[in-house]
């Protein structure tokens, strides 16, 4: 199981009764095909809203630095690619727990558009660059509540070298301070930098019942993640203070004698 398989497991965990996905950045559907699988079969109450220009990337920000494969155009995927994969799931083209909106997102993000969003649990940020993710940041702000779950896609790819911050790393770090009494903590890191953020706070609203607790959450990840042959969240290539302080207690569960075969009955009783 992946970490964005993970991510998108643990969303249903902390909303167990379900609500909108949101995909920034489809390409040719992958992801998408994905959660639309997992909607079919496992978790009907939900939805997914796609979000793509069919078009590839857009400019970048002025003066921040991408690779080449992020270049305007590049990533480019046609959308009769993603049709496609639905219709061999299965997917009825009247089922309007499925959606695509076709368009940069300085076109589509709008206010009239939000407000046709309700309920978000989960968020898969593939956008590659920076101006792309302040738009996408700034259009969910009013849509994200505890609870939510973020997963990013290409938080500073190990294998692409700046002397300075770009792409989602970047635009992040921008915005998050800006928030106002908003918080998130970071709960999976994998060695290739993606990663999933849990939304903890917003104003006074916090991670209160009905929805499980901090622990509780960080636990259930750390059972998805000790899947028979998944130690790809191991070792982070950043410091991270949120990150480190899940390995350490990670590390200290890893001492507890019966953990193992309690997350395996766990597993066994869900299936």
């Amino acid at each position: 199981m992946s970490l964005f398989h993970r991510a998108f497991d643990l969303a249903h965990f902390v909303f167990p009764n379900g609500g909108t996905c949101l995909e920034f950045g489809v390409y040719t559907g992958g992801t998408y095909s994905y959660q639309a699988q997992q909607i079919l079969t496992k978790y009907r109450d939900s939805s997914i809203v796609g979000f793509d220009s069919w078009k590839g990337l857009p400019e970048e920000s002025d003066g921040v630095w991408a690779p080449e494969r992020h270049d305007p155009c590049e990533l480019a995927a046609p959308k009769t690619a993603v049709l496609e994969k639905l219709a061999r799931l299965g997917v009825e083209p009247t089922d309007g727990r499925f959606r695509l909106v076709d368009g940069y997102f300085s076109d589509t993000l709008t206010d009239e558009l939000r407000r046709e969003i309700h309920d978000v649990i989960f968020i898969n940020v593939d956008v590659d660059i920076h101006r792309s993710t302040i738009e996408l940041l700034d259009f969910v702000r009013p849509l994200l509540r505890p609870g939510v779950v973020l997963y990013w896609d290409d938080w500073k790819d190990p294998k692409d070298e700046s002397a300075e911050a770009w792409g989602e790393h970047l635009a992040w770090s921008q915005w998050y301070p800006k928030q106002d009494r908003f918080q998130v903590e970071t709960i999976e890191v994998n060695p290739v930098n993606q990663r999933s953020m849990l939304v903890t706070r917003d104003g006074d609203r916090g991670l209160s019942a009905p929805l499980p607790s901090i622990s509780d959450i960080r636990y259930h990840a750390y059972g998805l993640g000790e899947t028979e042959g998944s130690h790809e969240h191991d070792s982070s290539p950043e410091s991270d203070p949120d990150y480190e302080s899940f390995l350490r207690m990670k590390n200290r569960l890893r001492g507890v004698p019966l953990l193992k075969p309690l997350v395996r009955a766990v597993r066994a009783a869900k299936r």
